[in-house]
């Protein structure tokens, strides 16, 4: 029977059965001595027709597998499947284990036992893929580098993926029985193994989080042109929980508590662009294995949905196959899991890259609103009741009650102030996705970073001018058209670029990208053993590559970007913005804090006086509110609870009831146009006990009032506004 078939068909008798479970004396991890390994019916005794069977090469345990009677001595790598035989019937689950020896990690050779010495032909040139399976032993016997390698193996948690090897690597050209490693499905070339799943048993334990989970689930190769075997070695794969594998749903925190709970396909991101193993040799050079992760959290961090990441190991039968990044995948599934409702609510859109080059279109729902939105940007362009309508707003800037939100426009501008942030090349013809709920449609498209490795590049990189029909690039530049958007995209820039402490000022973007370094600082010693040595020593390509380590040429890249990227970048990109005239005339109003100008502080005592230097007239609000809109209007349209400046303190009416973190926005009004909006929030310490309690009038009864100078008054008046002292407490009168 075809290897494919008996193993789907064994593991539905496996999952059908009613019997008990294997259980190992030893749990699934790293080991540095010999052990002896009992193998146990749930601590009960073996009847007289049962039998425990094992295997130790990835495959399913038959009849004809090993059979266990005494206690097994592990010394080695392991990888062992073991089940329960009732006479000639299958009576339990598979269990499945790994045990792993650094020694043998870091002694990994090239000619492992049953494997192929070639894997996949190429796709665009001629030739098949010499398969590499070792650890470089000029790497590994350098005895500083050994400690460090060592140390990488059990900084982040490891994934273990174990199958029958044929499922990987058998070269027969077949649907059911070829190897997913030998025929990846590429995009050019005849697309041999496209969607071909096979069974596997999948364990991840620990890391920080002391993982500790097995469950058997489907596989299949991930990815655009990292599937190309000339391109890359190394590929993403696609994990799927189908019950025809095992549960139909992974039940696991594997974010933590923060995270979904339940997942059914999760990606395992080998990092394709920007790596040691690319093809380019200035890819190779810039191998960071951060970008995109940094993306995506940076997106997280700026309150957007973004694809949660976890660093691991991966090894395949025991064989380590390098780092890679669990990443949740974004479909209808990541949709109804994160903000709720059903599957079938979702439209997800995405380029497909597979049947007619790079076209847009719903890997789920349909794009009937996707092209309903494109067209609402459109008219926005020159219609303010356009740009009000794409938000689900009317021109007074209420919630419509007729139109639904098309674009979440605050996500929007995110999303490409990260992208024109980080110069990304390889974007937006595709690597992007966008989804909203058309059942319950409350904040329009929210657009999701994804694929983000090829970003800061050239420090001078200026995607701005990047227009692709269609997609978020020619969104923005029907959007820019109008005044509206335009604040709204400034004003963010602001906060993000300008302000104190933004998520994209050279402070912050490095505070995120160091945060990823520390995690893989070791583990990437791993990556350099396994997969550093392939452009020198495996295949060449188009040019002989370096031996690629740490602290070698990623070092070199690393202190590029600390010393001449993140220090620059910021400024770079709002110089860009203002040569596009994407700017306005008027210039932003600045906080003075006691008469002396102050960009750094946000704590602020109680006596303290905020005022405006503005260059015209200013407004500005207390309450967080945009003190200018332009939902109906180019000249803007002053806000209901906005002050126009008088050179007084800009605290001097605000409720104190509302706490003593305050919001001031101002802006300025020039000659012919409006200033971006300031924005700054302070934390003002030392109130008073008991301010903003409200006394309309004074007491009646004969109590001591006092004003602060100490000065008596006289009962049964009325007070002004203003600060007092009654019963020897401090109160704000309103």
């Amino acid at each position: 029977m075809k290897t494919f078939i008996a193993s789907v068909l064994f593991l539905s008798g496996i999952l059908n059965a009613e019997g008990q479970n294997i259980t190992f004396s030893h749990a699934h991890g790293f080991y540095n001595k010999t052990f002896n390994l009992s193998l146990s019916l749930d601590n009960n005794e073996l009847t007289e027709n049962q039998s425990i069977r094992y295997t130790t090469d990835g495959s399913v345990p038959t009849l004809e597998s090993a059979l266990y009677s005494n206690s097994l001595k592990i010394s080695h790598n392991t990888i062992l499947r073991a089940a329960l035989f009732d006479t000639d019937t299958i009576a339990s689950p598979i269990a499945t284990a790994t045990y792993l020896f650094e020694k043998d990690i870091l002694e990994q050779g090239n000619s492992p036992e049953g494997y192929p010495d070639t894997w996949g032909p190429y796709c665009d040139i001629d030739g098949i893929a010499t398969a590499d399976y070792e650890m470089d032993p000029k790497m590994t016997s350098d005895q500083q580098l050994r400690s460090k390698i060592t140390d990488g193996l059990t900084a982040i948690p490891t994934l273990s993926i174990v199958t029958d090897k044929d499922h990987f690597f058998n070269q027969e050209i077949d649907e059911e029985t070829g190897g997913i490693y030998i025929y990846t499905g590429a995009p050019t070339g005849p697309g041999t193994g496209r969607n071909w799943e096979r069974p596997i048993s999948m364990e991840l334990f620990g890391g920080t989080q002391e993982h500790d989970l097995t469950v058997d689930c489907g596989i299949k190769i991930h990815g655009g042109h990292s599937r190309l075997p000339e391109k890359t070695p190394k590929h993403s794969l696609r994990l799927m929980f189908k019950s025809k594998y095992g549960p139909s749903k992974l039940k696991y925190r594997l974010f933590g508590e923060e995270g979904p709970k339940k997942f059914d396909q999760l990606i395992l991101r080998c990092a394709f662009g920007n790596t040691w193993q690319h093809w380019d040799s200035t890819n190779r050079k810039r191998a960071q294995y951060a970008r995109d992760m940094w993306a995506r959290n940076i997106q997280r961090l700026m309150g957007q949905p973004s694809s949660r990441g976890l660093y691991v190991h991966v090894y395949l039968n025991g064989m380590y196959w390098g780092l890679y990044n669990i990443a949740e995948r974004i479909d209808d599934y990541y949709c109804s899991s994160n903000f709720g409702g059903e599957r079938e609510d979702y439209d997800v859109i995405k380029v497909e890259e597979y049947k007619s080059g790079h076209t847009i279109e719903a890997g789920d729902g349909d794009l009937t609103t996707w092209n309903q939105m494109v067209e609402m940007a459109e008219k926005a362009a020159t219609s303010h009741a356009a740009f009000a309508k794409i938000q689900g707003l009317t021109t007074k800037g209420e919630k419509s009650e007729t139109d639904v939100p098309l674009l979440d426009v605050n996500n929007f501008i995110d999303f490409m102030l990260i992208n024109q942030y980080g110069g990304n090349t390889d974007w937006d013809h595709h690597n992007w996705l966008a989804f909203r709920n058309r059942t319950n449609p409350e904040t329009g498209f929210r657009f999701i970073c994804w694929d983000s490795e090829l970003i800061f590049g050239d420090v001078n990189q200026n995607v701005l001018n990047t227009v692709n029909n269609g997609a978020p690039t020619y969104i923005l530049s029907q959007l820019m058209q109008n005044v509206g958007f335009k604040h709204q995209y400034l004003d963010r820039a602001y906060q993000l670029l300008v302000k104190r402490g933004g998520l994209l000022t050279p402070e912050k973007v490095e505070e995120v990208w160091d945060s990823l370094y520390h995690i893989i600082e070791l583990p990437l010693y791993d990556e350099a053993a396994r997969w550093g040595d392939y452009r020198r020593d495996v295949h060449p390509y188009n040019s002989r590559g370096d031996l690629y380590t740490v602290d070698g040429r990623f070092m070199t890249e690393r202190n590029r970007l600390k010393t001449k990227y993140f220090p620059v970048r910021t400024q770079t990109l709002l110089n860009q913005i203002t040569a596009k005239e994407w700017t306005f005339e008027a210039s932003i109003p600045k906080i003075k804090i006691n008469g002396v100008e102050d960009e750094d502080t946000d704590t602020i005592s109680f006596g303290d006086v905020l005022t405006l230097k503005q260059d015209g007239i200013g407004y500005f609000t207390i309450d967080g509110s945009a003190p200018v809109t332009w939902l109906s209007t180019n000249t803007g349209k002053i806000g209901k609870t906005t002050t126009r400046y008088s050179g007084k303190n800009l605290l001097a009416n605000y409720d104190w009831s509302q706490g003593p973190n305050v919001t001031v926005r101002a802006i300025t009004r020039g000659t012919n146009d409006w200033s971006i909006t300031m924005e700054r929030t302070f934390y003002v310490k030392d109130i008073p006990d008991g301010i903003g309690d409200l006394i309309a009038t004074s007491p009646t009864s004969s109590v001591g009032i006092f004003d602060l100078s100490g000065r008596h008054l006289p009962e049964n008046s009325t007070l002004p506004r203003g600060l007092y002292i009654i019963n020897g407490k401090k109160v704000m009168i309103k």
